[in-house]
């Protein structure tokens, strides 16, 4: 059973729909639990056909003890073996689950996230704490993740580290000339363009504002470039309100939210990845199986995603100067061909879904055997 805090759009939320997709229906019985009703269930999930069963608690407060009985009462009539929860808020559910319903559960919390970035998540963390280092298993998504909480004493009983996966069936980049001249079109762009991307909710912490004044100082350098900015969020008005003091109307899109981003992705010849705080980017993962160089601040597992000066370039977080030189290296169309054949390569190595689903189900294969 995945346990998610709800049907949102969110990275730790597509990871778990992505998990319970992927594994294999003749050794799992799969069950995805929704906490809060924040959103519709994804039909494609709760659909009979998926094989998967989706429902929602309905939780109104952060403990919700009616809630936790039902999800009590689920795990006991479905015989549920292992709770999979996905960042640390649905331990507090799964612990309740498992004391309610009597049933032996195996507890297993992935942990998405690295460095809080304000002080009541920090006090959150070392409150999760007792309940982390409880669970059957801790999963790590990446090992500079790992590194960075084990240094602080959160960790667990047992732990490992499986990065994030990406589908390469599905991220293809086999859009054809005319679809992508179309796309740039559609946005302002000429096909000849230098379109650096980012693709992510346009929140504070995503870098956004760093982006736009590192494209300004280009343009000031000489370098003509452009800017698509993929998807939408809460930011929107003050990073419009950037665009026009910094008079880049003329230079920057914003898509608004897709439901489909890979054409969007496809049609950059570059994706910036500039949050300060991230832990294992999937939108960097899509952008490498679509053959896109990289430009990542250097947080979380970016380290493990670029291979600086191979298939994309890493800068110190927040440093608007390093982030603009870099853009400017990858403004040479030969170069960025090369990083672009570097990142598929190194995506199909290392982080195809394929390999991160069979690195789950030995893990849940060997919890259910204990």
């Amino acid at each position: 059973m995945f346990l998610v805090v709800s049907a949102s759009v969110g990275g730790a939320e597509t990871h778990a729909v992505a998990l319970a997709r992927g594994l294999d229906p003749r050794q799992f019985c799969v069950s995805l639990v929704y906490l809060k009703d924040e959103a519709a269930i994804p039909a494609a999930v709760a659909d009979a056909r998926s094989g998967i069963q989706a429902f929602c608690l309905g939780a109104r407060q952060r403990l919700d003890l009616r809630a936790a009985r039902r999800l009590a009462a689920y795990a006991a009539q479905h015989q549920v073996d292992i709770v999979v929860c996905a960042n640390p808020y649905p331990l507090l559910y799964a612990w309740a689950a498992r004391l309610l319903s009597r049933r032996r559960l195996r507890v297993v919390e992935i942990l998405h996230s690295t460095e809080p970035f304000t002080r009541r998540t920090w006090l959150q963390m070392v409150a999760y704490r007792p309940l982390l280092w409880m669970s059957d298993l801790l999963v790590f998504v990446c090992q500079n993740q790992r590194s960075y909480w084990e240094r602080r004493q959160v960790t667990g009983r047992r732990s490992q580290v499986v990065h994030n996966g990406v589908d390469l069936l599905r991220f293809r980049n086999d859009f054809s000339a005319a679809q992508i001249s179309g796309f740039r079109r559609a946005n302002g762009f000429a096909e000849h363009d230098y379109v650096v991307g980012i693709c992510g909710i346009l929140r504070q912490e995503k870098g956004h504002q760093d982006l736009l004044a590192a494209l300004d100082l280009a343009r000031n350098a000489g370098t003509q470039v452009k800017c698509l900015m993929i998807g939408d969020g809460p930011m929107r008005p003050a990073i419009e309100s950037s665009i026009g003091r910094l008079r880049l109307a003329e230079d920057v899109a914003i898509t608004g939210v897709l439901s489909d981003v890979r054409l969007a992705i496809a049609s950059c010849d570059v994706i910036a990845v500039p949050s300060h705080n991230e832990t294992f980017s999937i939108a960097a993962l899509e952008s490498m199986a679509l053959g896109k160089p990289l430009i990542m601040a250097n947080v979380g597992g970016a380290s493990e995603l670029v291979d600086d000066a191979c298939n994309g370039f890493l800068y110190p977080k927040a440093d608007v100067g390093l982030l603009s030189e870099r853009i400017r290296l990858l403004a040479d169309p030969a170069r960025r061909l090369a990083f672009g054949a570097a990142s598929l390569s190194k995506v199909y190595r290392e982080f195809s879904l394929t390999r991160m689903v069979t690195a789950y189900a030995r893990a849940l294969s060997n919890l259910g055997r204990t």
